[in-house]
């Protein structure tokens, strides 16, 4: 009955292969899953650090990128004057005056201004409608009283002369955008009004400048991070592939042999021996029989007797022991000195 449960139990239990894991095996396989673990880490962050600089670089030339624009000097009713349609100007919607907003630059060739002109001006007006005069009105009047919120103004605030190239700055927020440019007379009067002047009138705008700059700035920071977790990866791999050097105390160690290195001597002096003579057995105390005498202590050998009495005496292992004239020791522990003559505090 116990032979067939015996044989019930060993079908059940399977075959041990023959060819069985052990810890160093297994160790390293898991340095090996662990350092190609770090190389695809520094491969992937490598990857990163140009794929982010690439982002950077195509945000900031978005970014540097000007949308040009050009209009025509012409007369009107109210004088002659330049007035163009930019259309949307977009970008970051935050109002009042920031880094946010948006830079126009109009850059105006004089080449024959009227005589009776003290400045050249120019509006940016935030108009849907440009040929509404009477909110073009309003836009510059609220433009020069407040160059700040939805509009804004510029002058060159002297005359020009012939063949002289103005620039005129705005900066604004997102919104669609009229521009007016025009001579003013000592009177803020239309300087104009027959259209003799003859003037080139270009611009351009920046209105990615703020949401480009700040997606490659993103991606600078990106690029950055990615660069220092590569360094940290390829830090590691360099560890992991080159062998560690063997420190000073290691080498030592090594070199001293499975013993190691020797060991500390004696704590102290060896005791005294008894104070006198053994004196005579008392009746009912056994003498002690010749025949299994007590075994002598050997006295350590003296290896140096100076002339105060102080004698030098071998303690084994190198060291030496400093008997004084009284009998007493030194509790110092005594080697001799690097040229084989005298001794020198033992240094552990």
């Amino acid at each position: 009955m116990l032979e067939d449960e015996d044989s019930d139990i060993g079908d059940g239990i399977e075959a041990v292969p023959s060819e069985v894991l052990v810890d160093e095996d297994r160790d390293d396989m898991l340095e090996e899953m662990s350092l190609e673990a770090r190389l695809e880490g520094l491969e992937r962050a490598r990857w990163n650090v140009f794929m982010f600089l690439g982002v950077a670089v195509i945000m900031f030339a978005f970014a540097l990128f000007p949308m040009s624009f050009s209009t025509e000097y012409q007369a009107s009713f109210a004088g002659a004057q330049a007035t163009k349609d930019v259309g949307l100007v977009w970008g970051m919607p935050i109002p009042g005056n920031d880094v946010t907003d948006v830079p126009v630059r109009v850059t105006v060739d004089v080449e024959s201004p009227p005589p009776t002109h003290i400045e050249l001006v120019g509006y940016m007006v935030n108009e849907k409608d440009c040929t509404n005069s009477e909110a073009l009105s309003l836009g510059q009047e609220a433009a020069e009283a407040d160059p700040t919120g939805d509009h804004a103004f510029a002058t060159t605030g002297n005359t020009v002369v012939g063949g002289e190239t103005v620039e005129l700055r705005f900066r604004v927020d997102p919104g669609q955008y009229c521009l007016i440019v025009k001579f003013r007379d000592v009177d803020q009067n239309n300087a104009d009004e027959s259209g003799t002047a003859q003037v080139d009138i270009k611009g351009k705008m920046w209105p990615n400048q703020a949401i480009a700059g700040l997606l490659g700035l993103t991606a600078i920071v990106f690029a950055a991070l990615s660069f220092v977790g590569a360094q940290r990866h390829g830090h590691e791999v360099r560890e992991m592939q080159q062998p560690k050097e063997a420190t000073i105390e290691q080498t030592v160690l090594a070199a001293s042999g499975p013993s190691g290195p020797p060991a500390a001597g004696p704590s102290g002096p060896p005791r005294s021996g008894p104070s006198g003579p053994p004196g005579e057995p008392s009746e009912g105390s056994g003498a002690p029989s010749t025949e299994d005498p007590a075994p002598a202590a050997s006295e350590p050998a003296v290896l140096q007797q100076d002339e105060d009495g102080t004698a030098w005496l071998d303690a084994g292992n190198g060291y030496v022991h400093k008997r004084m004239p009284d009998g007493s020791f030194d509790q110092t522990i005594w080697v001799r000195g690097p040229d084989g003559d005298g001794f020198v505090p033992h240094e552990a």
